[in-house]
This record gives structure tokens, sequence and C-alpha cells, in this order.
């Protein structure tokens, strides 16, 4: 259990916050404005969630080691506009197709993280890893990127 209370999250109905705390999955759910600040949610499925305006400063949602197997945070299609990623752990998280325009990304740790095809405009990237992530079709127009660990492992301080 992740040991989520009403005091953390608010917006939300009791029945989605028990799901979610239950099974660290929320499908197709709508989480606006919830606060996940220094929560483990390792392997957390919100794969076609909304969660605009939500935050999870300090979120550890590195992989979770099962017994036999790993689950991958997804964030997979969801609307995540002007979230707050500040420090967040994202370890090969998949966050293909998701809208994250304006979402604060950072000192984040996106380390290996699948971005492919999301839209990420606006967002910032300030002191961010990004190494060995991928970001094919992804849209980073107007982007900020300063301190970045860049994929390639080169740092991108274009707007330092």
């Amino acid at each position: 259990m992740l040991g989520l209370s009403t005091q953390f999250l608010y917006g939300l109905d009791e029945a989605k916050l028990e799901k979610f705390k239950q099974s660290r999955s929320c499908e197709y759910c709508d989480l606006t404005g919830a606060v996940f600040d220094g929560m483990d949610l390792q392997g957390a499925n919100l794969q076609n969630a909304k969660l605009e305006d939500a935050t999870f400063r300090n979120a550890d949602m590195a992989p979770r080691q099962m017994e036999k197997t790993v689950h991958f945070t997804n964030l997979e299609n969801g609307n995540f506009r002007s979230v707050k990623f500040t420090g967040a752990v994202l370890v090969r998280a998949t966050l293909v197709g998701g809208y994250f325009r304006d979402a604060d990304f950072s000192a984040a740790n996106l380390e290996k993280a699948d971005m492919s095809g999301g839209n990420f405009k606006k967002a910032i990237f300030t002191g961010t890893n990004l190494l060995g992530a991928i970001l094919d079709d992804a849209n980073f127009d107007k982007a900020v990127f300063c301190k970045t660990v860049m994929p390639d492992g080169v740092v991108n301080n274009a707007n330092c």
C-alpha cells in the first residue's frame, strides 16, 4: 500500500483514491490537482489518466521490482499539463504520446525514459537527466534546457 491519504490529495473522490492506493493503477481516471510529493509510486500505471496541475515533487516513480517481474511507471498518453515533476525519479518510465505542455522536470531523473511522441512544449528541463532517453518524434517547441544532460550525455545549456 502506498500510504496515501486525503490530506495529500485533493479534488478526488474516495473511490478513485482507494483504487489507486490499492493497485498503483488509475488508467483513464481524473486525478487533476493531486499532490504526490515525495511519495513512493514505483511502477505506477497512469496510462491515459488526466493529472493537470498535479505535483510529483521528489516522487519515486522508478521501476518496481517484483518477485519475478519488473513494473515500469507508465504515463503513456496521459494529460500532465502544468505538472510539477521537480526532483522526481522517472528512470525507464514510459511517457509515450503524453501531453506535458508547461510541465516542470527541473532536477528530475528521466534516464532511459521513453518520451517518444510526447508533447513537451514549453516544458522546463533545468538540471534534468535525460541520459539514454528516447525522444523520437517528441515536441520540444519552446522547451527550456539548462544544465540538461541529453540522451547522448552532452550537457545542453541553450537556455541558461
